[in-house]
């Protein structure tokens, strides 16, 4: 039996989020007053997110990993999201290749919400 992690993260304000997330290729699948849910289709990536009017970018400590089973499916999502314009203060960072193997790179929303990427090497 295979199960999926959703990770739930902070949102400020769902139509920022929504349209933040949208500029990396995630359409929302669902809103209501209270919970957001966005996909990314070609990735197979879920987001969920509630409200927090007060979370602020720079003291929300809230993270998450989304793993991909090898380095390059990794590079391959990053070199999707390469050429978006992420407009500060949110930030897409470079690959970095890892002592142990993996290729990682993260996202930070607008809302300060930690999506770590990374692609881990067959064992």
């Amino acid at each position: 039996m295979a199960a999926t992690t959703i990770p739930i993260l902070p949102s400020a304000d769902f139509a920022v989020t929504a349209g933040f997330w949208a500029r990396l290729g995630f359409a929302e699948t669902g809103r209501w007053e209270d919970y957001l849910i966005l996909r990314h289709a070609g990735l197979g990536i879920e987001l969920h997110f509630w409200p927090d009017p007060s979370v602020d970018r720079w003291t929300n400590d809230v993270a998450c990993y989304v793993r991909f089973d090898t380095p390059q499916e990794a590079l391959d999502a990053h070199a999707g999201w390469a050429a978006t314009d992420v407009p500060p203060p949110a930030r897409l960072s470079q690959p970095q290749q890892e002592s142990w193997g993996a290729v990682e790179f993260h996202v930070i929303d607008p809302h300060g919400n930690l999506v770590r990427f990374g692609g881990f090497p067959p064992r």
